[in-house]
């Protein structure tokens, strides 16, 4: 039942406004949970005038709301796969190497390290840029801070990932020409793994920090202008 053309128990005056606020004809496309707060400032006010102001920032409010969620949603996927692709590689770096597998410990940190780099510098990249989008809109004044994380995300996708991804393939490289003496890549191996370790944790910390930066812009207090 309409919302607006319930008034057996208004005031006449109430009802009044009420019957006013249901000439216009542009409210029939809104939900009942808008209408009924419109509603509120029809009954309180007796304005119809106040009623499509009402909806109309009511309206407003829940498109943003919703932009943001959406948003968010497409954001958290993103941002799961490719921490899922962080733990994976994590986990073969930190992987013990038993005798004789050094080529297939080498093979499958190769590839944990090309699909966590396709998923960093592709869709996430993107993600980004649209998250630092919405926060220098909503908050200006972060425009150094939103500076310093785009300078990261290069960091990461351009000299991190690359050298990581370089050292990774020059051990696979070098696994295949070794043979049963895998102690002559040892000090190599020992380097990437640590610099790829290095890089995880960077990676995890620059999601951290966006995902936090990204709230604060919505819910920093300004304060109230004079």
């Amino acid at each position: 039942m309409n919302p607006f053309l319930n008034n057996s128990n208004a005031s006449p005056s109430q009802t009044q406004s009420t019957a006013k606020a249901a000439d216009w004809n542009e409210h029939e496309h809104v939900c009942e949970e808008v209408q009924r707060e419109a509603r509120s400032f029809v009954d309180q006010a007796g304005s119809p005038g106040l009623a499509k102001l009402a909806i109309e920032v009511i309206e407003h409010e829940n498109s943003q709301s919703k932009a943001f969620e959406k948003s968010n949603v497409s954001s958290d996927h993103n941002q799961s796969a490719f921490l899922e692709s962080l733990k994976t590689f994590e986990t073969t770096l930190e992987t013990p190497i038993v005798s004789g597998e050094l080529m297939e410990w080498s093979e499958t940190a190769k590839h944990a390290c090309e699909k966590m780099g396709e998923i960093l510098c592709n869709q996430l990249q993107d993600k980004h840029s649209e998250l630092f989008a919405r926060i220098l809109k909503e908050d200006d004044e972060m425009g150094s801070r939103v500076e310093s994380l785009r300078a990261i995300d290069r960091e990461l996708c351009q000299e991190d990932w690359i050298g990581v991804q370089r050292s990774v393939n020059l051990i696979l490289d070098r696994a295949g020409g070794v043979g049963s003496d895998e102690s002559k890549v040892t000090e190599q191996l020992k380097m990437a793994v640590e610099q790829a370790l290095v890089f995880v944790i960077k990676a995890r910390t620059q999601e951290t920090a966006i995902a936090t930066w990204f709230m604060e812009a919505f819910n920093r207090d300004r304060g109230v202008g004079d």
